[in-house]
């Protein structure tokens, strides 16, 4: 998207990034982070920077290093708590070839064995795990 000002450029055009983070790229988060660091005012900024160190402080040292090295390469206009945010799901949930065979083994897993090993056999129960396994195999186009 191209436009001169964040009204016109993003219009009605919006994204839950903790639903949809997966759907998204780096650049997109950038490009919105820019333009409210930019266009926001200073109680945006403000509420993104606690994000930012609310989530820094809540983080592992081994998980803030991995999100390090992709956060301090950026600009400071690129920076706050949504890009943090995006940094920190896309490394504790990266879908590698593991994790999609062992997403795709719960459909294998229910079609042997049905509802047996499902606590109180409970159709629900399953009916919303078969869901998120779904969705977050389409979601990286696995399923």
């Amino acid at each position: 998207k191209n436009a001169s000002h964040p009204s016109r450029k993003w219009g009605d055009d919006s994204s839950n990034l903790i639903k949809h983070w997966s759907k998204l790229s780096l650049e997109q988060v950038i490009d919105w982070q820019t333009d409210s660091n930019r266009y926001g005012g200073d109680v945006n900024r403000q509420t993104s920077q606690w994000l930012q160190t609310f989530l820094y402080n809540s983080s592992t040292l081994e998980l803030r290093n991995c999100v390090e090295v992709s956060y301090n390469g950026l600009d400071p206009v690129q920076k706050g708590g949504a890009v943090y945010f995006f940094l920190i799901l896309k490394e504790m949930f990266q879908m590698t070839t593991d994790v999609v065979t062992a997403l795709k083994s719960t459909f294998s897993t229910f079609r042997k064995e049905g509802l047996t090993k499902i606590r109180n056999k409970n159709v629900s129960i399953i009916s919303r795990q078969l869901e998120a396994v779904a969705v977050a195999l389409h979601e990286v186009g696995a399923l």
